[in-house]
């Protein structure tokens, strides 16, 4: 049987060259280690250390798109189905290179595997090479918990007219009330 992973969200920051000040965000932590350190890379991929998640405060809407497609509610960045994990933390665009890979979900059981380096603008796969071969399988019922909170999460911090238009309507009053208390 195989062992499974937990995987959680933990607060960074990652510095990025040319920015004032370094980008806050949720990163992925699976067994309690940050997945850029998790990673094994085969060769010297410093771009890692500099890449984030879509899961801001201040990019809401990307956030919850990019859970969706960690869910498989969406489909994933690529055309090969493959799921952007790491972006480019300037402005969260698969054409500046991510870290991808497959996610399938199971019975019981949520499995990420196939890790490489790809962008949005050239044809070219992925570059799996770059990494070594690893796979984390998740409980299916806690990754997908999981996803509902940070969904649950990002969504409290939609602008009114943008929880409007996805169906989920709700005061401007009681978002005000909500921003204010942050």
């Amino acid at each position: 049987m195989e062992t499974l992973s937990v995987l959680s969200v933990v607060p960074a920051d990652v510095e990025y060259e040319g920015l004032a000040a370094p980008q806050q965000f949720m990163d992925f932590a699976i067994d309690g280690h940050l997945l850029r350190r998790t990673l094994r890379a085969g060769t010297d991929l410093a771009a890692i250390e500099q890449e984030a998640t879509l899961l801001r405060a201040d990019w809401p809407h990307a956030a919850i798109e990019q859970i969706n497609r960690l869910t498989l509610a969406a489909p994933g960045e690529f055309k090969d189905g493959r799921v952007a994990l790491l972006l480019c933390p300037v402005c969260g665009d698969v054409d500046c290179g991510t870290v991808s890979a497959r996610i399938a979900i199971e019975a019981d059981t949520v499995i990420w595997e196939d890790f490489g380096w790809q962008d949005g603008y050239t044809e070219e796969p992925p570059q799996p090479w770059l990494f070594e071969l690893q796979r984390f399988t998740f409980d299916k019922t806690a990754y997908l918990s999981l996803m509902q909170r940070l969904s649950e999460q990002f969504t409290e911090l939609l602008p009114p007219a943008q929880v409007e238009r996805e169906g989920d309507r709700r005061s401007i009053k009681g978002w005000l009330r909500r921003r204010l208390k942050s």
